[in-house]
């Protein structure tokens, strides 16, 4: 039981000192010397080497995981710089208006989950909702802080794990058990029409709770400044074609049980991208330099939280955790839920969490009965909702190009990122007896 305690102790000093601003790479390795100490596990085994310690799950991650996050980077810089985000940004406006607030956050969530949905990752997505939402929020005098609403309730919730043949890393990862990415389409389906509903109405709610409060825009975070002239913009065809490339491939690729389907789709819509965007873009090498580079920090973040969840998995504590679950009542599918969603929270990272969970826990899942297609979506959604904590690598991604704080992040982060990816879980879970 204290060793238990000697871990939880390491997941919460993690999250006081996100709250508090400290770097995740700082954080993190931090966290996984106390669980180690307070755990008695050999302090430098358990950072140093390969194999299942601190730096060998974080080099794991980085090895089996960078080409994602590299194509998915690749692709949103040539949507940024080809300007395609603003021809799909102003085709979506031109439908919702600009004149009215509810309508304007909206159309940032459209426009965030075709982007997120067509493989642009949500690292580089939120760039875009900078460059797109202040010159509106700021003719709209709306409170900055708001922008968050549409931008995770467009790219963190189905996008990320709950609709089916979604590119994103959370449901790449349990594809590792042979499952494919279009995996429990069914129940997937109601459950994203459960989380938009809840999402409108939240998004709602807390915007015109914003107006009555009487808080207008200031100006903090980066200054992006983007100038343009009609003639320059792509076509809506050339500017939605590279998405519609990967999401194709991927449906078509998972029906036909194509591995490494989305590596395939996500280099196919980099390669549409330079074909198309070429008269768009003078110094395509640029871009690509740019795109790599954006990469790094974002797989960097995810790997670093990755390093704490194989030393989580490797204390003591961890084993009488694990018991404890084994002896909860639902059998293995209770489980999975379980133990994604503690490692998921202990690393912040959803990614992080399921690179460590699906070859260590997922076969033997499986064995015990799991049908395979909902583990799959079972896992990517829970740890989705779990892994929304102050401590994941996007919120400082978020802090730094908003110019907020946790204190005005982590409400509507919670709200649509744990809440509703816990009400998608739950919708999955009830639906799941009728269709497996």
């Amino acid at each position: 039981m204290a060793l238990a305690i000697g871990l939880l102790l390491g997941i919460a000093l993690m999250i006081f000192m996100a709250w508090k601003g400290w770097n995740v790479l700082i954080l993190a390795p931090v966290a996984a010397i106390v669980i180690a100490l307070t755990n008695h596990m050999p302090v430098a085994e358990a950072m140093l080497g390969s194999g299942k310690t601190y730096f060998g799950g974080l080099g794991g991650f980085l090895i089996s995981y960078m080409i994602i996050f590299l194509l998915g980077s690749l692709l949103g810089k040539y949507m940024e710089d080809s300007k395609a985000t603003i021809t799909i940004a102003n085709s979506i406006f031109k439908l919702t208006g600009k004149d009215d607030p509810y309508k304007v956050l909206l159309a940032i969530a459209l426009i965030g989950a075709a982007l997120t949905y067509g493989g642009v990752t949500m690292f580089i997505f939120i760039f875009a909702v900078v460059a797109l939402g202040k010159p509106i929020f700021k003719e709209l005098n709306l409170p900055w802080k708001i922008v968050l609403l549409p931008m995770f309730f467009g790219g963190c919730t189905i996008t990320m794990s709950v609709l089916p043949a979604t590119p994103s890393i959370q449901n790449v990862v349990p594809t590792a058990m042979g499952t494919p990415l279009t995996s429990a389409a069914g129940v997937s389906l109601i459950a994203c029409v459960v989380v938009v509903a809840y999402g409108l109405w939240y998004m709602k709610w807390q915007l015109h709770k914003a107006l009555e409060s009487g808080e207008g825009y200031v100006e903090i975070g980066q200054q992006i400044q983007i100038d343009y002239k009609p003639e320059e913009l792509p076509s809506l065809l050339a500017s939605v074609l590279p998405l519609l490339v990967v999401v194709g491939i991927i449906v078509y690729g998972s029906a036909v049980k194509i591995n490494n389907v989305a590596i395939i789709a996500l280099l196919a819509g980099v390669i549409v991208s330079a074909i198309l965007y070429r008269k768009y873009i003078p110094n395509q090498l640029a871009t690509l330099n740019v795109g790599a580079t954006n990469a790094v920090m974002p797989l960097i973040f995810t790997a670093a939280a990755t390093g704490v969840g194989s030393v989580v998995t490797q204390a003591p504590g961890f084993t009488y955790l694990m018991n404890l679950i084994s002896g909860v009542p639902g059998g293995a599918m209770t489980q999975a839920v379980a133990v994604t969603a503690f490692l998921s929270c202990a690393s912040g990272s959803a990614a992080g969490a399921l690179g460590i969970i699906v070859p260590q826990f997922g076969p033997q899942w499986i064995a015990a009965g799991a049908n395979p297609e909902l583990l799959h979506r079972v896992m990517a959604i829970t740890s989705a909702a779990w892994s929304a904590m102050p401590h994941a690598g996007f919120v400082f991604s978020c802090i730094a190009v908003f110019g907020l704080k946790h204190k005005q992040v982590y409400k509507d982060m919670f709200a649509l990122g744990f809440c509703g990816a816990n009400l998608a879980l739950i919708t999955v879970l009830l639906f799941s007896t009728i269709f497996y």
